[in-house]
Parts: C-alpha cells; sequence; structure tokens
C-alpha cells in the first residue's frame, strides 16, 4: 500500500507559516493554522490525493491532521478496482497466463469500455490499459505490449502518481526484457522510450536507466 504523502507546516509565534517551505502569512497563529489548512488542501487538489500535514506549532508541539477536500479521490492510484472491472481483470490474468487465444480480444473489449466511461487518462483506464498491454504481449505482440505500457505510464506520471507510474515503467521494462520486445526491429526504439520514463522517474530509476542505454547501444550494432 502506498503510504500518504506528508506536508510538512511549521508556526511561528508572529502569525508566519511555512508550508512546504513557502511561507504564507497570517496575523496571528489561529489565523496561521486556517492558512496553512486552506494551503494543504489546494495542494490536495493539485496532486490529486489525500495529504497528511504534520505541523509544529511555536511551543515545539507537533500534531498530524489528514486532509482530503471534496472531490479529492481516496484511492488516486486505483490499487482497488470496482468489482464490475475487477473480478474481469483477474479472469484475463488467468486467461492470459493460459495463453488463451480470446484473452487479447477480452482484454481489448474491457479497455474500450473503461476508457469509454471515464476516459483514456483515468485511474481506472490506466490499470485496465496496463493490463491489456500485458495481455497483448502475451499473446505475441511484445513491442505493442511495450508501447502500451509506457503509454500509461506517461499517463499516471502525468496525474501525479509517482508510484503507479514507477510500477508501469517496470512492467515495460519487463515486457521489453523477457517477452521479446528488445529483439524485435522496434527495439532500439522502445529502449528509447523505456529510458525516458526512467529518467522522469529519477535517482530510482537511474541505475535501470543505464542498463537500457547500455542494451540500446547494443542493439544499434546488431
Amino acid at each position: 500500500m502506498t503510504a500518504v504523502e506528508t506536508v510538512a507546516v511549521e508556526l511561528a509565534t508572529d502569525g508566519r507559516v511555512w508550508v512546504d517551505g513557502v511561507e504564507v502569512r497570517a496575523e496571528s497563529t489561529e489565523a496561521a493554522r486556517a492558512a496553512a489548512v486552506a494551503r494543504v488542501e489546494e495542494l490536495a487538489r493539485a496532486r490529486r490525493r489525500p495529504l497528511r500535514m504534520v505541523a509544529r506549532d511555536p511551543d515545539g508541539s507537533v500534531y498530524e491532521v489528514d486532509v482530503a477536500p471534496p472531490g479529492v479521490p481516496a484511492d488516486p492510484d486505483a490499487r482497488t478496482m470496482p468489482a464490475r472491472y475487477a473480478g474481469r481483470m483477474a479472469a484475463l490474468v488467468e486467461a492470459s497466463r493460459r495463453r488463451e487465444r480470446s484473452a487479447a480480444e477480452r482484454a481489448e473489449a474491457l479497455c474500450q469500455e473503461v476508457c469509454g466511461e471515464y476516459g483514456s487518462g483515468h485511474p481506472y483506464a490506466l490499470r485496465v490499459r496496463e493490463l491489456h498491454g500485458i495481455v497483448m504481449a502475451r499473446a505475441g505482440r511484445p513491442a505493442d505490449g511495450v508501447s502500451v505500457a509506457l503509454d500509461v505510464a506517461r499517463g499516471w506520471h502525468d496525474l501525479g502518481s509517482a508510484d503507479a507510474s514507477w510500477d508501469a515503467v517496470l512492467t515495460a521494462g519487463r515486457l521489453w526484457e523477457h517477452l521479446g520486445g528488445a529483439a524485435s526491429s522496434e527495439g532500439v526504439w522502445l529502449g528509447e522510450r523505456l529510458a525516458r520514463a526512467l529518467a522522469r522517474c529519477g535517482e530510482r530509476g537511474a541505475a535501470q536507466r543505464s542498463a537500457v542505454l547500455r542494451r540500446v547501444d547494443q542493439l544499434r550494432m546488431l
């Protein structure tokens, strides 16, 4: 389970307050508390996820407040899918593992259904699209699977969901290496896309990015 993101709040005796290191001015300590909560609510809406405010009062006491304003989803990364989709997704995973010929067609139909209802960039759609990419790869279309997984990673990145984006990048990497993407005629292009996606992940993607770029250089020499 993804940890709740925290926002640090520091209050001063003269009514000043710092939220994530940015000063917010107020007339009193009480007004500063209200201003801090309002600012954290703004951040929660912008980041599309509940936040935990960790506030330090002028006397040094620390308290925590979970901030989830209306309209902010409780499960922004769609770790739990609606029941009407979850069962079908689980069945598709099993069908794909058994290499059932209908799996890819069923995955595409589910993808179209969810994207049609919510839009292709919605968290539910991104989860189904990632599964569709995995199913396509197992059905003998590894390059398509890698491409879809990378599109999904970008979608999560645009939503500000760093952990979900990282998961999708790892999926793309596994498909690229183990399901034939790296050996295909599109291996270099897909490897370059994968390297760019890893670069967006910052430090935790650095080692994998270096390995991917080395492999891309090898593929160019073939």
